[in-house]
């Protein structure tokens, strides 16, 4: 499949999305771009550059995530459609997301794997692609998006669906499709040893493949439009960073810059000049790298980010944390120099560095989470006030700083002793600067 050059919504089409309800320091606000004639597309434009942690690290990704971008019509009329043909991919999680323009990237609509129902297949499960394990990967599938409003109520929704909606924001000329891989099984690339999946036009003046559409000028109009005027908004969370703690932010939420409606997450706003260490414990839930037939969720990670600029920085996935005999994990984020010589696997403990900018953002993520699961950060959205203690019951998490001498006389007596000893001891370089 030919690629073509679409690269400028990859730093926004991230698995976190951010709140631009934050300090008027760190915020970006971004207007709406302004019509102008010639700048959108008739029927749309094939993938961008795939986008992940060594190609255009922005956008607080995942380090298991890889990102593909496509540019659509706003609405090609004449009930036309487009079609996503493709074959389950090796990985833990697969979708398509759409969003309704420019700026902000509001969410519209999602196609996540376990809804997707193969060509000639059974109904909607598990994603073929990595449950259970012993599938062949031959599975094929196809997704239409249809420039229609969603039908109310969801239950009437057509299978192998995205519906569009009929218009875009205020002053987009295109909408965005976006292509998320998370967690290749081992062995395979980002993609999961498949192509990106075939776009395709049809319509009633025709049917083709959007690597071949008769709108290339259109394309790259586009492309240079959003290159010239997109910015990643930098944002605060609301909080001193000096006084650290999660906050839930949803995937669906309005003012949400191109996030993944399949997720949620609680993220923390975190600075290497309070204290050289930073502990974190939570409870791990059950995800499908185990045998288990109702998982708490598909995907979980915790991920350091830098907040200045959104790179990612390191992430560790469900696969790959440390238990400790509780079925706590505990996870230690400092520079390389401050890594206590405790904080290994082998000692019970996992760690990521920091990165280079004296601020960073700290995230907890779940991907398609069980509606009934005791942890599921979604109650913590619905419930943005109430302590997460409450809301997310044994799987809230711990987040503090914490100083080496008391890492390292603690660290030996487990997650909970550690952090309740680094909370206790814990004095702000500075002083406390935040609430």
């Amino acid at each position: 499949m030919r690629i073509s050059r679409f690269i400028t919504t990859f730093g926004l089409t991230a698995g976190l999305g951010l709140s631009v309800v934050s300090t008027p320091a760190t915020a970006q606000f971004l207007p709406g771009l302004p019509t102008i004639p010639g700048t959108g597309v008739r029927y749309g434009c094939d993938w961008g550059v795939v986008n992940d942690v060594n190609t255009n690290n922005t956008g607080f990704l995942d380090t298991t995530a890889t990102y593909a971008t496509a540019v659509l019509p706003v609405n090609p009329g004449n009930g036309a459609v487009i079609t996503i043909t493709g074959t389950y991919p090796r990985v833990r999680y697969f979708s398509f997301q759409l969003y309704s323009g420019f700026r902000p990237g509001n969410f519209v609509d999602t196609a996540p794997d376990s809804e997707i129902i193969p060509i000639g297949g059974v109904a909607p499960g598990s994603n073929p692609a990595a449950l259970p394990p012993n599938n062949n990967y031959t599975n094929r599938y196809q997704v239409t998006i249809r420039f229609e409003d969603a039908p109310v109520p969801p239950a009437v929704r057509a299978p192998n669906t995205i519906y569009a909606g009929t218009g875009g924001s205020a002053g987009a000329v295109t909408k965005q499709l976006t292509y998320r891989t998370y967690l290749p099984n081992v062995g395979s690339d980002g993609l999961g040893g498949q192509p990106l999946p075939t776009l395709r036009y049809v319509g009633p003046d025709g049917q083709f493949d959007l690597a071949d559409a008769p709108d290339q000028r259109g394309c790259q109009l586009s492309t240079n439009l959003t290159n010239a005027l997109v910015l990643f908004p930098v944002a605060g969370v609301g909080q001193g960073q000096s006084n650290v703690a999660f906050r839930p932010i949803s995937g669906r939420g309005a003012g949400v810059f191109y996030p993944n409606g399949d997720s949620d997450y609680l993220r923390a706003q975190t600075g290497s000049i309070y204290a050289p260490l930073i502990v974190i414990r939570a409870r791990l839930p059950t995800t499908p790298h185990l045998p288990l037939a109702n998982p708490d969720v598909r995907y979980y990670s915790l991920c350091q980010n830098q907040l200045n600029n959104s790179r990612n920085v390191g992430c560790i996935a469900d696969r790959e944390f440390t238990l400790q005999n509780d079925g706590t994990f505990t996870a230690v984020i400092s520079s390389e120099a401050n890594r206590p010589v405790l904080a290994y696997p082998q000692f019970g403990y996992n760690w990521l560095p920091f990165g280079p900018a004296p601020f960073g953002l700290t995230v907890l993520r779940q991907i398609l989470s069980r509606p009934t699961f005791e942890g599921n950060f979604q109650n913590a959205v619905d419930n943005p006030d109430a302590p997460l203690t409450e809301t997310l019951g044994s799987f809230a998490p711990d987040i503090t700083y914490c100083d080496r001498a008391t890492f390292t006389a603690f660290a030996p007596s487990g997650g909970a002793a550690l952090i309740a000893a680094c909370r206790a001891n814990f004095r702000p370089i500075g002083g406390l600067l935040g609430n």
